[in-house]
């Protein structure tokens, strides 16, 4: 045991910012209050603990978000909010880009805190290994430059899907998929970490490789008709290396009670429309026509 039991950081990630709303939370009347009011509730349990918050990537759905959602953004995050950029964090998903991004612009702003790419930042009782989207995460005993006292917890910070059973989309990739025989541990942990936060898989999930605990922070807020039974959540990791998820306030959501009836294109269309913006200005009026037409209500149920 290290202590009693104290509260070192909040874990989340997928906030996924956006200007508009996603077309199942459309009913909301105002969507960037929406948004603060997961934000405010972490913000109310920094300031019960006293501690960092500590984000596993997309913070914004779009890299090139607006300065009007930049400033919401410098309003309504918590400060001292240490992070990794997702893939919708950076321009073209390449993180060799990234001074060009709406996240680079909190970065510059000292709102938010960019871990630096695999390596490690230690902060009281932690050190934080930041493992941003494209990096690999790595055995924190064999990246150059630190080795835990003893006194600390070592934490890696990672953008990458994993899943277990009941937590993924259909056909996940196997290889990504824990409860399976994982090699790396060595003294009881896996690849030396106490604690290892996942960002990505929007289906939170806390499971366990020997002593290690795994958390899969989840979406902050549900934006699909798919979560509607979905309560989002944040860790809050103690001092004992244990990580106790707290369910966020969800009770004023609003949401389009018919989304389920209508048809969900199985493509991302985020993803979908990520691709459309690197073909240029003709793409970006295809892609706010189609944004406008899913909005309005697209084709009906019984449309072929």
């Amino acid at each position: 045991m290290r202590g009693k039991s104290k509260v070192l950081a909040i874990l989340l990630a997928d906030v996924h910012l956006s200007l508009k709303p996603p077309i199942w939370r459309s009913a909301e009347p105002d969507w960037l209050e929406a948004q603060a009011r997961p934000l405010n509730e972490v913000k109310l349990l920094q300031q019960k603990y006293g501690c960092p918050v500590i984000c596993a990537g997309d913070i914004f759905d779009k890299w090139n978000s607006s300065p009007e959602l930049i400033n919401f953004a410098l309003a309504n995050l918590p400060d001292s909010m240490y992070t990794i950029p997702g893939q919708h964090d950076l321009p073209n998903h390449q993180y060799s880009d990234i001074h060009r991004s709406a996240y680079w612009t909190l970065v510059g702003a000292g709102k938010i805190i960019s871990l630096p790419q695999n390596s490690f930042l230690t902060l009281p009782n932690i050190t934080l290994w930041g493992f941003p989207f494209g990096n690999e995460l790595e055995g924190c005993l064999g990246l150059e430059g630190h080795l835990s006292n003893g006194n600390e917890l070592c934490i890696a910070i990672v953008h990458g899907y994993v899943w277990i059973d009941g937590c993924s989309y259909s056909n996940a990739p196997e290889d990504k998929k824990f409860g399976k025989r994982i090699s790396g541990i060595k003294d009881n942990k896996w690849l030396g970490y106490d604690v290892v936060v996942y960002g990505d898989n929007h289906k939170g999930f806390l499971t366990q490789v020997a002593t290690t605990q795994i958390f899969n922070c989840g979406t902050l807020m549900r934006r699909k008709s798919d979560e509607i039974d979905y309560i989002p959540q944040v860790g809050l990791l103690l001092d004992t290396g244990l990580v106790i998820p707290h369910f966020l306030d969800i009770s004023k959501d609003k949401y389009i009670a018919e989304a389920k009836e209508r048809v969900e294109p199985s493509l991302e269309m985020g993803d979908f429309f990520d691709e459309l913006e690197k073909l240029g200005k003709t793409a970006l009026d295809f892609k706010e026509a189609m944004e406008e037409f899913f909005r309005g209500g697209g084709m009906s149920a019984e449309a072929n």
